[in-house]
């Protein structure tokens, strides 16, 4: 990410690091009911890149992204949009309701089966206040879906 300063200031301080965990990183939404196979897959959806740039000011830095997307429709899609969530959160605020922002997208799904689409969420942002000669990079900005208890699991079963 790069970093931007006021001219007033000589050195440019990093940006916070923005993060994508691996357990959050994709999405998948089976069809209602027991089955947990690929032929009842609606649709799946994953973070594939961003990328940004921070805002230093004198007791905050504003960091700004994009984020793109990928949404591919399963043999079991159903014509129309799908709700995507994903989150914004800065940990260093847990447990405050600032440290985590859950964003609600709805995203048409692919019209064939097996069709991967790509888009780009634009102007997410985080602002993080800082108290005097604290340093941005000191807080760490994550980005996910915001998947329930059972989409979750599944993520992390996939990665064993």
């Amino acid at each position: 990410m790069a970093a931007l300063a006021g001219c007033n200031r000589g050195i440019v301080p990093p940006c916070p690091p923005v993060r994508v965990d691996s357990a959050t990183a994709s999405v998948t939404k089976f069809k209602d009911g027991p089955g947990r196979d690929v032929s009842d897959i609606e649709y799946q959806a994953e973070i594939v890149g961003f990328k940004g740039q921070c805002i230093y000011d004198d007791d905050e830095v504003e960091v700004r992204f994009d984020i793109d997307f990928a949404v591919t429709g399963g043999p079991a899609a159903k014509a129309g949009t799908a709700p995507l969530y994903y989150f914004v959160a800065i940990p260093q605020f847990f447990p405050s309701p600032d440290g985590k922002r859950i964003i609600a997208i709805n995203r048409k799904l692919p019209a064939r089966p097996a069709t991967r689409e790509t888009f780009t969420e634009s102007g997410v942002r985080a602002v993080i206040p800082l108290k005097k000669d604290q340093a941005g990079a000191a807080f760490d900005v994550y980005v996910g879906f915001q998947p329930d208890a059972a989409q979750l699991e599944y993520n992390r079963s996939r990665a064993r």
